[in-house]
């Protein structure tokens, strides 16, 4: 099984998220939420995630260059991608070098999902 973490505002993003990895994982997944990095590092502190799905920007004005320092020291060796609506912007081509596995197109999720985004 699948153990994905999502770490995004939008509590509306879970429900698409669920959605996406439904249709392709069918019920071999588990899907996490997190509005806040606060709420993440408690959840990977309590349970064993496979990878981590990272909004960009989160509402508190961080950005991934905040919260992926953190998430290294926490989960270490956990692969984190980032999720964004503009995968062109220049910062986020440093989010690799920092340990980050992918960007995602959050637009485009559906066909990066079937096309191993997550394995």
């Amino acid at each position: 099984m699948k153990r994905i973490l999502l770490i995004d505002d939008d509590k509306s993003e879970f429900l698409y998220f669920n959605f996406l990895l439904k249709d392709h994982y069918k019920d071999d997944f588990e899907l996490t939420y997190a509005a806040t990095i606060d709420e993440a590092l408690k959840i990977l502190s309590e349970k064993l995630i496979n990878v981590i799905l990272l909004d960009d920007r989160l509402s508190d004005g961080l950005t991934s260059l905040d919260t992926i320092p953190l998430l290294n020291r926490k989960a270490f060796n956990v692969p984190i991608v980032i999720v964004s609506k503009n995968t062109e912007s220049g910062h986020l081509k440093d989010r690799i070098k920092m340990g980050t596995h992918k960007v995602a197109d959050k637009f485009n999720l559906k066909a990066q999902i079937a096309a191993g985004l997550l394995d």
